[in-house]
């Protein structure tokens, strides 16, 4: 992650949720990805979609993607922010959208990734 974009999500909740997400994403370390996802995600969030269909559908992404980066960071709010990733195989881009509880522990409210092109 460039240095810049870092700073930028690290200055907020749902950044700092996105920094974590996707080091543990990237560095396949499912069984610490599994708790994660288990511990931040919202309830309602883990009701339409359990966290073994989540981990399943992230890790098919990583296998057929490749790690994923911070292109551009596209906009940040409080408790939202939304990035421009590109994967590892193939360059392709995905515009990724987090938003967290304003609530401690900001527990990740939206997630969603949208490929472009």
């Amino acid at each position: 992650m460039q240095d810049i974009n870092k700073q930028v999500l690290s200055q907020n909740a749902a950044g700092m949720r996105l920094i974590v997400l996707m080091t543990l994403y990237n560095s396949a370390n499912y069984p610490r990805l599994r708790t994660y996802i288990a511990d931040s995600f919202h309830p309602s969030l883990l009701e339409e979609q359990p966290v073994s269909a989540r981990l399943a559908m992230l890790k098919a992404q990583r296998r057929l993607a490749g790690k994923l980066r911070v292109r551009q960071v596209i906009a940040v709010d409080k408790y939202q922010v939304v990035v421009l990733m590109e994967s590892e195989h193939d360059r392709v881009l995905a515009l990724v959208d987090l938003m967290v509880e304003e609530e401690y522990p900001h527990l990740i409210t939206r997630f969603s990734q949208s490929p472009m092109g």
